[in-house]
């Protein structure tokens, strides 16, 4: 089976990722998509150095899950509609799956762990281009997999 992932946060920018392979690989009866939601942890929730008493911990436990699937919710539509895009195009709907992953703080890192231990052979990324200084002083995901892929087709849609 060639399995493919498609990374998507929502953006038009990742869509045209979707769009891409609706265009591109519908027909291929032995294709499984799978669409990934990387949802990086918020520096709000991280430890901020000193120990955390036990209902501290509660506390942030429960408001991070709280936070957790509030944005599960509101990326409902994204998923669905990554679904219709590529269902229109002739992708079976059992050919596709959702992932999500909100157990990081580094989206690309947690791409590349996808990618590798779920046998993907192709990953397909939308970027967009950024200013130049916002490219510099924020990074970018799409940047950081190509640079540290192996073993896998990168396909990057603009």
């Amino acid at each position: 089976m060639n399995k493919m992932l498609i990374a998507i946060d929502g953006s038009e920018c990742s869509m045209k990722a979707v769009h891409y392979a609706a265009d591109h690989f519908s027909g291929i009866e032995d294709l499984q998509i799978t669409l990934l939601h990387v949802l990086p942890m918020p520096a709000v929730f991280w430890d901020e150095g000193h120990f955390l008493g036990e209902e501290e911990k509660k506390e942030r436990r429960r408001f991070f899950e709280q936070w957790q699937d509030e944005r599960r919710r509101d990326f409902e539509s994204a998923f669905r509609r990554a679904e219709e895009i590529l269902i229109k195009k002739g992708i079976k709907p059992g050919q596709i799956a959702r992932r999500e992953a909100g157990d990081t703080v580094d989206a690309a890192d947690r791409i590349l762990d996808e990618t590798r231990s779920g046998g993907y052979k192709t990953l397909l990324l939308g970027h967009c281009r950024h200013d130049g200084a916002a490219h510099f002083i924020r990074g970018s995901v799409t940047r950081e997999i190509a640079f540290r892929l192996e073993g896998t087709a990168l396909t990057i849609v603009e």
